[in-house]
């Protein structure tokens, strides 16, 4: 007979399954994998995320915008659909059209279908007539009518991370979770702090990342001191990058690093 288990009440935000259970003690009973609740993977990939350097939000959110650029090179490239967004936003927005390059989402072939469109696109309007040019109208048409696609699904994705991260301050896991990450940056904090309703995990929030940014503070200071000539023998530690993860805590996670 199965060793009983302790089977742990469920929580909201999870999903039911038994895979993970069933690896933790394969000698639990079928209804006992069944009934154990697991977090979901939206959670799951918070916490995991809190485990690695910078925002956690900020992650999150390069790794979805690449898998969704990496996705539409591969199956949407001819897509009527997706072709037309393209003709409206001009494309993609400066940032996710080099960073496709860069992380070498795509390839020369499908970026040259895109943009082989959208230059006959705008040259068509070039053809407009002269008088219409005079009238300031063509400097208007020849301006995007919609937003980057790119753009609009990492506002997706980092809204769906925000409100989770919300819902999820009030358990003790992603408490944990936070206390031991490096903290969201200034304006994912923002954006949590925005959506987090119970007064009690706001004030947590906010300690957590008040002692986060004093400590970053310390390191700046420990930093500047040993740029002194007389402390400059004794070599840096941790507060080698502190201004590194200063910026990064300001402003966000470098995109494509």
């Amino acid at each position: 007979m199965a060793d009983a288990v302790s089977i742990p009440p469920p929580f909201e935000n999870y999903e039911w399954g038994y895979t993970l259970i069933q690896k933790a003690n394969p000698r639990v009973s079928i209804l006992e994998r069944i009934l154990y609740p697991l977090p979901s993977s939206t959670v799951y990939n918070l916490l995991e995320a809190c485990r690695a350097k910078g925002c956690p939000i900020c992650r999150l959110e390069q790794q979805g915008v690449e898998r969704y650029l990496d996705q539409q090179f591969y199956e949407n490239v001819n897509s009527p659909k997706w072709r037309e967004h393209l003709r409206a936003s001009l494309g993609f927005c400066y940032e996710h059209a080099w960073l496709g390059v860069d992380q070498r989402l795509g390839d020369a072939l499908g970026y040259s279908i895109i943009y082989r469109d959208l230059v006959n696109s705008v040259l068509k309007q070039l053809e407009v007539e002269p008088a219409r040019n005079k009238s300031g109208k063509l400097q208007d048409i020849l301006a995007p009518r919609k937003h980057c696609p790119v753009c609009e699904q990492r506002d997706h994705i980092t809204h769906t991370y925000i409100k989770v991260l919300a819902e999820e301050l009030k358990t003790p896991e992603m408490i944990s979770a936070l206390q031991q990450s490096d903290g969201l940056c200034l304006p994912h904090l923002r954006m949590a702090l925005a959506q987090v309703r119970d007064e009690t995990a706001r004030g947590q929030l906010i300690q957590i990342h008040r002692q986060k940014l004093e400590g970053l503070r310390a390191e700046l200071d420990e930093f500047i001191r040993k740029n002194d000539y007389q402390a400059a023998q004794e070599g840096f530690g941790s507060e080698g990058d502190a201004w590194l993860r200063s910026i990064g805590m300001i402003v966000g996670k470098r995109r494509g690093r």
